[in-house]
């Protein structure tokens, strides 16, 4: 195994969730003004554009071309899966879903065998089917705004890590004598207007073409779609079923009107005959059948009011028009013709059907009279019923033309003929003014926020500074040359400064700024350096009077590699730091970590990427003095790759202790040797191999912490 393990990673993961946006300094603008003669205050967003020279402009529309096609995608994705931009990837969804292929007892419905679109219910019970009372509902709505896993937040999120891709590193740009080189992460902001969606990416990069240089920082779209409508009428659908339960309504005036006491029609609730002959009687099965058609029949007939394809038809009977004028969904007051709404059941989505018969065989019980010769049949079913129903919303304005879908199923349950009844709270979609009030009022004194870098003390430009408090996090700017931001902060109780620059340590700071007063906040940010690694071995050997400890090092063989994970502990103000890399002995190319000054967890796992056996042996035990003896046999043991096929490496050894790295180790040198222990098992001669030697895998912790110093980390 000659190749180096290509897993490098930093992962510096805030303590807190930056609920709030990262953006350049005064890119957005918050106007209000009154609609309607109602004091409604509604934000609209005005991103100012930075000058670039003439000659960047492609570049800055290519980047925002990508900015437009990356969001209507990732809303294209959300849309077809009910709120969610994915089911698998945490990156992207934090909801946690309980799935199965049974759509009723499951959170999320396949829309076809195997098939990888899942859309959520907006409303199901969340019980077990065989529940008939104190039965529990639930919702997988995701919010539209403000909270973290809001539709927002996710389309931020799948910003973030799709941009990237679409860019592509620019390689239109290079045949025509660009260079462009990134500097920074990409920060995305989305906000879902009630016209519109704006998204504002900060990603800094630098362009050059022929001598001339800019640095552009921020692109930006603006998305034909009015989620919020749409929204709105999925948030008036789904409440209308929670209140009044017109799904289930509806189905229990099918199975009325297309029951009696007739073998081709579905079993009767409630029915008796006075009959010489046999009775009518059904099989089970066969009325499940049944009762799946009707809905695959009928649940299309539900129409949503006020939306563009509802049409109220009149039909020539009572009882179709009855059944026709269930279907219809009184949405509010509001109007929507410039949205549809279509309702669906498929035969291919199981439903959970029972029926109180005895067996398959389902018979009305029967009796007599007081005049014996006239037979008395009652016909008395009880239906058991579960199922899942697409609602699809549509608007074929959306996207300059192109269209919109919006997905998400409703279950209906009916027990012992009855919708199922409890209490929950209703649907609220909240305003987009109540998204970030805080961020625009700033009243207090002030504030010249002092970065530096805490070994070298120099200041450092361009670290972006938050500002967190009650939930909501606020930009508040980037500091200059000097390391210094002058601004005004929000006012509150029990705040943070979040301080964050590439290259650096990350750090969150308790502030309460001061109503007219001045203040001065120092915040000092360690430095991360990139250093080569170096793995070497300390091995444990086995000796005639037991497994001892070698200090001599060694070089890794070629068939052994090494991963090392650093983990820093912060000083309660930092965000975490880790840094992983891989080693393989006889590498020709160099391996990385990135570290900063302070103490770590050190993790090493050492593999041997050979076959290692221990013999099989037969081992006497005997009784108390020694009357009675007993041979048995300890089998054979297989580690490793080596000849044999399917086999994982040998887990030679590692390290599990804390060191400390001074910011003098790191300024001061190019490389660092870490050290592991080595279990030498595969030096020890196959016959002298025994199983107990196996425990010496489990000591690694107790040689880490006994031989701490032989195995302290060197700098040079």
């Amino acid at each position: 195994m000659n190749e180096q393990i290509n897993f490098n990673k930093k992962s510096q993961a805030a303590i807190f969730i930056i609920a709030g946006i990262i953006i350049a300094l005064g890119s957005i603008l918050f106007f209000y003004s009154a609609q309607s003669g109602k004091e409604t205050l509604q934000s609209e967003i005005k991103i100012v554009q930075e000058q670039v020279p003439l000659e960047f402009d492609p570049v800055r529309k290519y980047a925002n071309d990508c900015a437009y096609s990356v969001s209507v995608e990732g809303l294209k994705i959300i849309g077809k899966q009910g709120g969610y931009a994915s089911f698998t990837d945490k990156a992207l969804n934090k909801e946690q879903f309980s799935l199965s292929s049974n759509p009723t007892e499951s959170e999320a419905v396949s829309f076809a065998k195997d098939s990888d679109l899942k859309i959520p219910y907006w409303w199901y019970l969340k019980s077990s089917n065989k529940c008939v009372s104190d039965c529990e509902f639930s919702a997988k709505k995701p919010d539209l705004r403000q909270t973290d896993n809001s539709i927002e937040k996710q389309l931020e999120r799948y910003i973030n890590l799709k941009f990237k891709d679409c860019l592509n590193n620019f390689e239109p740009f290079a045949e025509q004598g660009y260079k462009v080189s990134e500097k920074g992460k990409v920060q995305s902001d989305a906000t879902i207007g009630s016209e519109d969606i704006s998204v504002l990416i900060q990603y800094p990069i630098a362009a050059e073409k022929q001598g001339a240089k800019s640095d552009i920082t921020q692109f930006s779209a603006n998305v034909p779609l009015n989620l919020e409508r749409l929204y709105k009428l999925a948030a008036n659908i789904t409440n209308l079923e929670i209140k009044h339960h017109y799904i289930e309504k509806h189905v229990l005036n099918l199975i009325v009107a297309f029951s009696g006491i007739n073998k081709d029609k579905l079993p009767p609730m409630s029915d008796m005959t006075f009959n010489f002959g046999s009775s009518t009687s059904w099989q089970k099965t066969e009325v499940k059948n049944r009762v799946t058609g009707l809905l695959t029949s009928y649940v299309p007939l539900f129409q949503a009011d006020e939306t563009a394809n509802y049409e109220r038809n009149v039909f020539d009977t009572e009882l179709k028009q009855r059944l026709y004028d269930s279907t219809i969904i009184p949405v509010g007051k509001d109007t929507f013709k410039d949205l549809s709404a279509s309702f669906t059941y498929l035969d291919f989505w199981p439903a959970y059907f029972d029926l109180n018969c005895k067996g398959e065989i389902c018979k009305p019980s029967s009796g007599s009279s007081l005049i014996p010769i006239i037979g008395l049949q009652t016909y008395r079913f009880s239906y058991d019923l579960s199922f899942p129903v697409l609602v699809e919303l549509q608007d074929p304005g959306a996207l300059n033309g192109q269209g919109y879908n919006f997905n998400f199923f409703l279950e209906g349950n009916i027990r012992n003929n009855k919708y199922l009844d409890v209490d929950y709270s209703l649907i609220e979609v909240k305003p987009e003014t109540e998204r970030s009030q805080l961020c625009d009022i700033r009243t207090s004194g002030n504030v010249a926020v002092k970065v530096l870098d805490a070994v070298a003390k120099k200041p450092i430009e361009g670290a972006q500074v938050l500002y967190s408090l009650t939930g909501e996090s606020c930009f508040i700017g980037a500091t200059e040359q000097d390391g210094t931001l002058n601004e005004k902060f929000p006012l509150g109780i029990g705040g943070y400064v979040n301080v964050i620059s590439d290259g650096y340590v990350g750090k969150a700071v308790e502030f309460d700024p001061e109503l007219s007063k001045d203040t001065t906040l120092k915040i000092e940010l360690q430095p991360v350096y990139t250093k080569e690694i170096v793995v070497m071995k300390k091995d444990v050997i086995k000796t005639i009077s037991g497994w001892q400890f070698d200090d001599a090092p060694k070089e890794l063989g070629e068939k052994e590699s090494a991963t090392v994970t650093l983990t820093r502990a912060g000083d309660g103000s930092e965000l975490e730091f880790s840094s992983a890399a891989g080693y393989t002995g006889q590498q020709k190319e160099k391996s990385e970590l990135e570290l900063a000054p302070g103490e770590y967890t050190a993790d090493i796992n050492l593999l041997l990427n050979d076959k290692v056996v221990i013999p099989e042996r037969k081992k006497k035990v005997c009784s108390f003095l020694g009357l009675k003896c007993e041979e048995f046999t300890i089998p054979k043991v297989d580690f490793g790759e080596g000849a044999s096929p399917g086999y994982e490496a040998f887990p030679a050894g590692g390290l599990k202790m804390k060191v400390t790295i001074s910011p003098d180790d790191l300024k001061n040198s190019r490389k660092i040797v870490l050290y592991a222990v080595n279990i030498a098992l595969a030096d020890v001669p196959e016959q002298d191999r025994v199983v107990e030697d196996l425990e010496q895998m489990s000591r690694i912790e107790y040689y880490s912490s006994t031989y701490w110093q032989q195995l302290q980390p060197e700098f040079g």
